[in-house]
């Protein structure tokens, strides 16, 4: 896969409107609910700041009745909370469910996505930094957007308003309120490029010094740091991230800083104390305005060119927000390599696999991986791979699975090329458990069938595979059986297991699933040679009518298998049964030999 180099001009209504539709698609009523809110208070705002205020002090000074005014105030007051009730309802209540409905929605696509795309995706560098991008970014930049809609109502509103007041005192005003705008217009777009930058650079020389900050926390680390010296190393780290985030904030931050005194020295020097002096001079000195004129254009003429400007801000915003979008809308639209393919032919429950000269790379690397390997599976057959670290044992399953693509060759399941069968039913009749494996913080029942809805025949199935894993006398003993949380990343109560125990959960994954062909890569790591022999003979027992392919470096579980596969730099060196392949006296001979000669050690 290639990711495409990131483009700086996006398309800003585009993008925003993308986003938009993702919100009303989650919570209908958030957008037009907000809009009123905002219109709501907009015009209570106008009518205690401005209106009012205008309304009594020229009522006062051209002698207008007492109840007359009193009427006035209390209907604007009444009418204040009413908003102010409506407002609180929206912020309080409405709002932090529907931030919560937006979230799940768009976060559920992200989580759909990132379970979608090939494994090749997550090992490329571009484009899993566009990955962690739009996961940061895509909740909370969706609530960001809808604030920018709304603030953008507002500033439309209190402009039209206010200005609507000052042109009918004096047009003239209207000039003080358009400079900072003009300048706003002139200057902010390249502010918000610089701005854009600026994060894109802190979030990634970020995630240098968070990768450190987590290594220190996390527990898998814990047993390193404390009988090495990597500590220190991963100061060093930790103290150069610093040292880059510094340099990004020094070769920013006077941009940003200058651009933003441009802005202030505008609006509160020119703008502000202009308006001032002028309206003084018209009312104290040409006494053409009368005073409660001349306290609203005081009040309000900042008001208007802070909107004008805020106008101006927001279109920015909105421009800020298309570029971050652009990073979740390239993720979601991201057509994978490995399609889901519904529409491709459905994958028989039985079926031979059959490898015609198939050779693999992985992208940006010069050597083959796997080269021009034959090789046929057939239902039922117990597949041994064995062999040095980086034989390509690993990759040859991953490849079966379709985890990847062959770059040359086929794999054909039941005489048909996997690629034309539906993609999540295929990988389905799959069950396996990998080295690198993963313990989630749920119980154990959710460890071993990892679904929802959980049945009682899944939960009988679950048993048996923890019995025939050798785990369910250990799940048994604690506090709440197979319903107890593992890890304590949630729960005070859950339960650490060892590295062998917890291995153990995983191999019972493959005993409790429903599938036909059982992958094994060396999932018994953690074992002692004894408990991972009996391992694999309860599992051939359990699998006598499955397929089953596992690796294992050592090679007594090989005794096991029907047939051995030995890869060496990425080919077939010796196939056959164990026997077959003591008797050639070949490679395979010598590294059994060499672990016979070891166990034989250990044992005396």
């Amino acid at each position: 896969m290639r990711v495409k180099k990131e483009k700086k001009h996006v398309h800003t209504l585009k993008n925003n409107l993308y986003l938009l539709k993702e919100v009303h698609a989650a919570s209908p009523g958030r957008i037009p609910l907000n809009l009123l809110v905002v219109i709501l208070k907009s015009v209570s705002n106008f009518l205690f700041d401005v209106f009012m205020l205008r309304f009594v002090i020229n009522g006062i000074q051209t002698g207008a009745a007492f109840q007359s005014i009193l009427v006035f105030i209390l209907s604007i007051a009444a009418y204040h909370l009413c908003v102010c009730f409506f407002e609180n309802w929206f912020n309080e209540i409405f709002a932090p469910v529907s931030d919560q409905k937006i979230i799940r929605h768009i976060q559920k696509k992200v989580f759909a996505k990132a379970s979608s795309v090939e494994m090749a995706c997550f090992e490329n560098p571009a484009f899993y930094d566009r990955y962690v991008k739009a996961v940061s970014e895509a909740s909370g930049r969706a609530m960001q957007v809808v604030g920018s809609l709304a603030g953008i109502v507002s500033c439309v509103f209190t402009v039209s308003a206010m200005s609507f007041v000052i042109f009918t005192i004096d047009p003239v005003l209207i000039v003080f309120a358009l400079l900072p705008f003009a300048v706003n217009l002139l200057f902010g777009k390249k502010q918000n490029d610089i701005q854009y930058e600026y994060n894109m650079e802190m979030q990634e020389k970020s995630r240098k010094r968070d990768y450190v900050r987590r290594v220190f926390y996390l527990s898998d680390y814990a047993k390193e740091m404390r009988l090495t010296n990597i500590n220190k190393a991963l100061f060093l780290k930790f103290a150069d991230a610093v040292r880059e985030l510094k340099a990004v904030i020094k070769k920013y931050g006077w941009k940003i800083g200058l651009l933003d005194y441009l802005f202030q020295a505008t609006n509160d020097i020119v703008v502000y104390l202009g308006a001032i002096l002028y309206a003084s001079f018209k009312t104290l000195v040409s006494k053409t305005m009368l005073y409660g004129d001349c306290i609203v254009v005081i009040n309000t003429i900042n008001s208007i060119a802070w909107s004008l400007r805020g106008i101006a801000d927001i279109y920015l915003q909105f421009h800020g927000h298309a570029l971050y979008i652009d990073n979740l809308k390239y993720f979601l639209e991201y057509e994978p390599a490995i399609p889901e393919n519904p529409d491709g032919r459905d994958v028989p429950e039985r079926g031979s696999l059959l490898l015609d000269h198939v050779s693999f790379r992985y992208e940006g690397q010069a050597a083959d991986v796997l080269k021009n390997i034959s090789l046929e599976i057939k239902p039922g057959e117990k597949i041994a791979l064995v062999g040095h670290n980086g034989a390509g044992k690993t990759t040859l399953i991953k490849l079966l699975m379709r985890l990847y693509d062959v770059t040359e060759g086929e794999i054909r399941y039941d005489g048909v090329p996997i690629r034309e069968y539906r993609l999540r039913p295929y990988r389905e009749r799959f069950g396996a458990v990998f080295q690198d494996y993963r313990v989630f913080s749920m119980s154990v029942m959710d460890n071993i069938l990892l679904k929802d809805n959980v049945t009682d025949e899944e939960r009988t199935r679950a048993v048996d595979g923890m019995e025939n894993s050798g785990i369910l006398e250990k799940i048994r003993s604690l506090p709440n059986g197979a319903d107890t949380i593992l890890t304590r990343e949630f729960d005070d109560g859950g339960v650490i297991l060892s590295g062998g125990e917890a291995q153990k959960v995983a191999i019972a994954r493959v005993f409790a699933r429903p599938c036909e062909i059982v992958v094994l890569d060396e999932p018994s790591s953690a074992l002692d040679p004894l408990a991972e022999y009996n391992m694999y003979e309860a599992m051939m027992k359990a699998c006598r009518d499955k397929t089953v392919i596992f690796i294992s470096h050592r090679l007594s579980s090989a005794v096991l298998a029907d047939r051995v596969c030995l890869l060496e730099d990425g080919e077939i060196a010796e196939q056959g049964s164990h026997f077959e392949l003591l008797h050639q006296n070949g490679k395979y001979a010598k590294l059994w030999e060499k672990q016979a000669e070891k166990y034989k050690e250990e044992a005396v």
